[in-house]
């Protein structure tokens, strides 16, 4: 499993820290919000249809469906005209909210107007309906009520305390797991929502805290859906490089002084052909993989197709060359396995797997070209330098191969 628990900390800590930095500031009187209750009590409606606008925008789907739960709790929690008519048992309503984060957040993000979407707005109606309609079930208040482990006659917990504890670790584990497996910013911010409402049922509270709380929630999905979509935007989904788009944003911060390596693996059509496209993925990766750990303060994109560039600002050529041959070689010298169909996943396992049949597999060495230009001279824009670049690049090609032209 690649995705470290370092990796799962680094994602979840930026909204889970936010949340508990604003709560607790607010409830140690550090930021007195009295002369803005008026506005807190409206701003959660305002940033959930904000929510919901970029999340049809930017095909987040699963988003709304979480929002409009959320919205619910907060205008129960409100008290907003005509909402008060529904009253709901505090118990089932906060694991009624931590399920539909926890299903929502594995929910695919199809039309919302479809059938799809439909089922979806059913499952939360019948979620609102079960809580009105056994709001003062006897048989439903037994069974929150219920102590998997026995307590003292004078213990100071809630009689639902237990259940609620065990939906909650249950909720964070099965979000942490999501995390795991599928990362992204917006999963990250779903496991800080979980543990934001989680702690608001079980901490003690004033009221607008409650409401600011639900403020935090709206500003960490929105944060959370534009840095994803940020994400699709500007990176390379195959090798996990910035794409072409983020080169050409970066460019226009660029100094007067910059150097550009356009490089290109060599002979990439014939490994296709001869291996198929998973060999031809596996050596885009590994190229990726190289020039990513780049010295000297270069910066590595994918250009497309085969094609990547780095960029050294503020650096010379004479300076980016020694780096650029040092990843040239790096790349030639490595030997790469061709990745068998029953190759497993797990890379210790396929660590092991590879010792031991080490002499029956099969090996192929990658080789990359590389043209490099410098911002001097008539080279005044950064589409001349990068053509510049790229005719270099057709002189390494034109001399063999393997090797840097300037």
């Amino acid at each position: 499993m690649s995705y470290s628990l370092q990796s799962f900390f680094k994602a979840i800590a930026f909204p889970v820290l936010l949340f508990v930095a604003v709560i607790s500031a607010v409830e140690m009187g550090v930021a007195d919000l009295t002369p803005w209750q008026d506005i807190i009590l409206q701003t959660p409606f305002l940033l959930f249809t904000a929510t919901v606008i970029l999340a049809l925008r930017f095909n987040q789907t699963r988003v709304i469906y979480i929002v409009l739960f959320l919205a619910l709790a907060w205008a129960s929690t409100g008290k907003v005209e005509n909402i008060d008519y529904f009253s709901f048992h505090p118990s089932l309503f906060f694991i009624s909210q931590l399920l539909v984060l926890m299903a929502f957040s594995f929910d695919q993000n199809k039309v919302v107007w479809g059938r799809h979407g439909l089922l979806r707005i059913l499952i939360l109606f019948a979620l609102l309906a079960i809580n009105y309609r056994f709001n003062q079930s006897i048989t439903v208040n037994e069974w929150l009520s219920a102590q998997v482990l026995p307590t003292g006659s004078e213990s100071k917990l809630s009689p639902y305390f237990q259940i609620e504890f065990i939906v909650s670790a249950l909720c964070l584990f099965t979000l942490a797991i999501r995390q795991v497996l599928k990362p992204s910013q917006l999963n990250a911010s779903i496991w800080a929502l979980a543990f934001g409402v989680i702690v608001m049922n079980f901490g003690d509270f004033t009221y607008h805290t409650i409401i600011l709380s639900y403020c935090l929630f709206g500003v960490l999905i929105i944060h959370a859906v534009l840095t994803d979509s940020y994400q699709m935007a500007f990176s390379d989904e195959l090798t996990g490089l910035s794409a072409r788009r983020a080169l050409l944003q970066s460019s226009i911060s660029l100094g007067k002084k910059y150097t550009v390596a356009m490089m290109d693996v060599d002979h990439f059509k014939k490994f296709n052909d001869t291996y198929g496209h998973d060999v031809g993925d596996q050596v885009l990766r590994l190229v990726a993989s190289k020039i990513n750990g780049v010295k000297g303060g270069g910066k590595a994109y994918r250009y497309g197709g085969e094609e990547f560039t780095i960029v050294f600002p503020n650096k010379s050529v004479a300076y980016a060359i020694p780096f650029l041959e040092q990843v040239r070689e790096e790349i030639a010298n490595y030997q790469m396995a061709i990745r068998s169909d029953d190759r497993p996943e797990d890379k210790k396992q396929g660590k092991s797997d590879r010792k031991k049949s080490k002499a029956a597999s099969k090996f192929v060495n990658v080789t990359i070209s590389i043209g490099v230009a410098e911002r001097e001279g008539n080279l005044k824009e950064f589409d001349q330098v990068l053509k510049q670049a790229d005719e270099a690049l057709y002189r390494a090609k034109q001399a063999g191969r393997n090797c840097l032209a300037e």
